[in-house]
């Protein structure tokens, strides 16, 4: 976008915006749309060829090996057929997307050996946009682009390539329901009431069950003079939790809900400062059913992690039985003790040993980035 500005009678000051548009527009939040010179392309002929798109788009930092994209997305077929439907694959995204055009850049950089969407190529991504805003502490912004989810409900036959996915949608949910929380905070401060309200409802929108965002709810709707609209938002978090979780609200949501009812709550309180929680650092997915029989061993490993002598702490034991969800509940109970953080890095794609430590130097210096919210 360029700006130019003129002047008027010798005081008045007339903005012109000239927005400037990419040839390629992705959208991967909320739902999944390609425009290519503003013309959506639909034809892909198969999930998968849309899966590898979503894969290259969200990996475009470095290029990926051709025999792990044939493992990720054709994992039941022998390698030499899993080569050929790659092959295919990637001749079907090279057509839609133009690449025999020699006066751009082109958007897939393919070799023998590896495949990577270039990154320095002429196309928006709503997640990059939205990712860029919350670097730059433009909360309000970042929430704008925040559609929804990331490709929910979204598969192409290949549950490697879902879990990665999964894992990557529930990083940017939490990455997304931590910046509405600030912005909406920010909101009351500034006594913009409204639009504090509405942040609110966008994280109920994505989990019923936030209760933060049911006490900010209740809060804004008092300070603004809205007492009996602040009262019933308790009672509807309260049959909330109690039909998605089972359980009452919290101390903090009922002394709330009870100091609105006698009045402590006002106009007054909006002045006062809101200082919330110590910011932890961490990406780990979150689950809407609690993790149930497992409390041993989640206190075993806490255990041993915060051993002084402990570096390493492996779970092993057969496909299947919950070693995932056990680190992640573990490192869940451990992000207020780890100063620099928490972090949960994918290895299920990498296919070669020596990738492990550049995927998990690059995943947690980005993580790490994303995690401060000025």
């Amino acid at each position: 976008m360029t700006k130019s500005l003129f002047q008027l009678a010798g005081c008045l000051w007339l903005t012109v915006y000239t927005i400037s548009m990419s040839r390629l527009h992705i959208s991967f939040l909320g739902t999944f749309q390609v425009l290519l010179d503003r013309r959506p392309i639909v034809h892909f002929r198969a999930a998968n060829n849309q899966g590898l798109l979503v894969y290259l788009v969200l990996q475009r930092t470095r290029p990926a090996p051709r025999e792990q994209l044939a493992a990720l997305f054709w994992p039941e077929e022998s390698e030499q057929t899993a080569r050929n439907n790659l092959r295919q694959s990637l001749f079907q995204l090279r057509q839609l997307l133009g690449n025999e055009n020699e006066s751009v850049l082109p958007y897939l950089l393919v070799t023998r050996q590896t495949v990577q969407f270039n990154p320095e190529s002429d196309f928006e991504l709503d997640v990059q946009k939205f990712l860029r805003a919350v670097d730059d502490g433009d909360l309000t912004t970042a929430v704008s682009h925040y559609q929804g989810d990331l490709l929910p409900g979204f598969t192409c036959g290949s549950l490697e390539f879902e879990e990665w996915l999964r894992q990557e949608r529930e990083s940017l949910h939490t990455l997304a329901l931590e910046t509405m929380l600030e912005a909406a905070r920010d909101c009351l401060q500034n006594g913009r009431y409204l639009q504090a309200q509405n942040f609110a409802r966008q994280q109920l929108a994505l989990e019923p069950w936030r209760e933060p965002a049911w006490r900010l709810l209740m809060l804004t709707l008092a300070v603004s003079g809205d007492r009996a609209g602040a009262l019933n938002q308790f009672e509807l978090c309260q049959a909330v939790l109690c039909k998605e979780l089972g359980i009452e609200p919290a101390p903090e949501t009922v002394t709330l809900f009870e100091d609105i009812k006698a009045g402590r709550i006002s106009s007054a309180a909006a002045a006062e400062p809101i200082h919330p929680p110590a910011r932890v650092k961490h990406n780990l997915p979150t689950f809407s059913n609690e993790l149930i029989g497992r409390e041993l061993e989640v206190a075993q490993v806490s255990q041993l992690l915060t051993h002084d002598n402990q570096r390493l702490v492996s779970i092993v034991g057969p496909g299947g039985i919950g070693k995932t969800r056990l680190a992640i509940a573990v490192g869940t109970s451990l992000v207020e003790q780890f100063r620099d953080g928490v972090f949960f890095v994918d290895l299920a794609p990498l296919t070669q040993p020596d990738e492990i430590v550049p995927r998990s130097e690059e995943h947690t210096s980005e993580l790490q980035s994303r995690s401060v919210i000025s």
